[in-house]
């Protein structure tokens, strides 16, 4: 789903180029360019994530992952690069990639979904010794309970599978894992809104670069609010992930862009 979605994101920046008047072989250039120099940002972050890794395997070792962030910090660099090399405005550039990044998010978390990683708290209530070992999956206790009807079960060997496991929570001869959060749905159906919102806002004239800080600006929020229903990232100060105090980072950045926009 992450390379279908690349190619589906490829395309649709190559239609918007057009009719923005851009030639679509620079997005021809640019989409792989910066995509494969941006791995390297997959790589790095978790480096530096301060305690913020997947809870799973047998012997409960922390592992790092695909991280969406570590792309973002290198790929902006590297766009800029290539604008500056070929004369093209960089903020227009970041404009005709917004829509179509947010199209590839989707496609990932149905990725995501179908290999049962980035899953959410458990979503039922437990018993009392249980809820011991489970403080690290529930997150905000009050969001759980029979009612919570989009609650899904992952199979064995799945990362939440492997947590419950972990945490006692599940026996070895269980068949799934317990019922959880479907955050990887959430935030697929948050990115669709999301993107009917921009593509709203599109039809206005906007300065350069406004619809991409107002693109980075709502995944930021969306995304620190689902966070709190996910149980696939380490508590590293108060009840905040390493990734929420990111999108804090990110979100302040487009606030002071947004403002500097508007004196200018």
């Amino acid at each position: 789903m992450l390379v279908f979605g690349l190619f589906m994101a490829w395309w649709y920046a190559r239609r918007r180029a057009i009719v923005e008047g851009v030639d679509p072989s620079h997005i021809d250039l640019a989409v792989p360019l910066v995509f494969l120099i941006s791995i390297l940002g997959v790589w790095l972050l978790p480096m530096i994530s301060l305690g913020d890794a997947l809870i799973s395997g047998h012997a409960g070792e922390h592992q790092n992952r695909f991280r969406l962030f570590g792309l973002l910090f290198v790929a902006a660099p590297t766009l800029f690069v290539y604008c500056r090399a070929t004369g093209l405005g960089y903020r227009r550039m970041l404009d005709l990639f917004a829509l179509p990044a947010v199209l590839w998010l989707v496609c990932l978390r149905v990725g995501c979904f179908l290999a049962g990683c980035c899953w959410g708290d458990v979503a039922t209530k437990l018993e009392v010794g249980e809820s011991l070992l489970a403080t690290p999956v529930q997150t905000v206790p009050w969001l759980t309970g029979d009612w919570v009807w989009s609650a899904v079960s992952f199979p064995q060997g799945s990362p939440a599978y492997q947590q419950h496991i972990i945490l006692g929570l599940i026996g070895t001869g269980a068949i799934e894992s317990v019922p959880v959060h479907p955050t990887q749905l959430y935030e697929l159906a948050y990115l669709l809104v999301l993107w009917v919102g921009l593509r709203t806002m599109e039809s206005r004239t906007l300065l350069p670069g406004y619809l991409a800080i107002a693109t980075l600006s709502g995944y930021t929020l969306g995304r620190f609010l689902i966070e709190f229903l996910r149980a696939d990232s380490g508590i590293i100060l108060g009840n905040l992930s390493f990734t929420q105090l990111l999108c804090a980072m990110l979100f302040a950045c487009c606030a002071f862009a947004f403002g500097k926009m508007k004196r200018n």
